[in-house]
């Protein structure tokens, strides 16, 4: 064999073992193989020069229970591979983490930096999406507002632009209203917990105290809608999360 395809076999077989090991960590990842697909994805990132390091850093921060972890790897993935197809979803992935700690300010920061820097992104809808989120969430509505209607616009038939009703009630909603009543309790602090939890997945609470043959109650509401119908379609959302409710009225 010519000296020129012995070298270009040499070089083409170690890519292809490294293809079989990333190619297998992520068979195990979808198949919810964890432990075994982060000792494999583990193991790729010994060696730098694999040329599929950014991904196995990609998966590394999904499958990390840490949030601080899962955003060493993202950030090793932003600032080293820039290029790589995964550092989009890094920068989202690191926003949302930001969005669960309800630090806004740095999930704007990341998410601007995603549509700026990967203008042509096929996160392009759900970016928008978080990117409001985040904006309602640090008070500046009005830019919130701006952000999802842009969402709705440009792309109406995703199912992240379906969400932004879960977020912003409709303009229309007037005094009586539908909502989707989550938890009632005795203590305010359980309730507040019980929301905040709920509001880190994106969706409005609010928290309504009632009295019930003098004793109060602090009710959890999730969502506003105009129609018993569109309530009960959110319900069964939250439903299949695996947070159950019942549709009431509000007020």
């Amino acid at each position: 064999m010519p000296r020129h395809r012995i070298i270009l076999a040499l070089s083409i077989i170690p890519f292809f073992f490294y293809a079989q090991d990333i190619d297998e960590a992520i068979k195990l990842f979808n198949s919810f193989q964890f432990k075994r697909s982060q000792e494999i994805f583990q193991k790729v990132i010994k060696d730098e020069d694999n040329p599929r390091f950014a991904e196995a850093c990609y998966y590394l921060g999904r499958l990390s229970i840490n949030p601080d972890s899962a955003l060493l790897y993202y950030n090793r993935v932003i600032t080293y591979y820039p290029q790589s197809r995964y550092a989009d979803m890094s920068h989202l992935e690191t926003a949302k983490i930001n969005i669960a700690r309800e630090d806004y300010k740095n999930a704007i920061v990341t998410l601007s930096e995603l549509l700026r820097g990967y203008p042509d992104t096929d996160l392009k809808d759900e970016t928008l999406f978080w990117l409001g989120v985040s904006y309602v969430g640090s008070g500046q509505r009005k830019q919130g507002e701006s952000t999802f209607e842009e969402l709705r616009t440009s792309f109406p038939k995703s199912v992240w632009s379906r969400r932004v009703e879960n977020i912003l009630p409709p303009k229309d909603v007037g005094r009586e209203y539908y909502t989707v009543q989550v938890g009632s309790y005795r203590i305010e602090a359980n309730a507040q917990e019980h929301a905040e939890e709920i509001r880190t997945l994106g969706f409005d609470t609010k928290i309504v105290k009632a009295s019930v043959k003098e004793n109060t109650y602090y009710r959890v509401w999730v969502g506003q809608f105009s129609t018993l119908e569109t309530a009960r379609v959110f319900s069964a959302k939250l439903d299949s999360l695996g947070i159950r409710g019942n549709v009431v009225k509000g007020y």
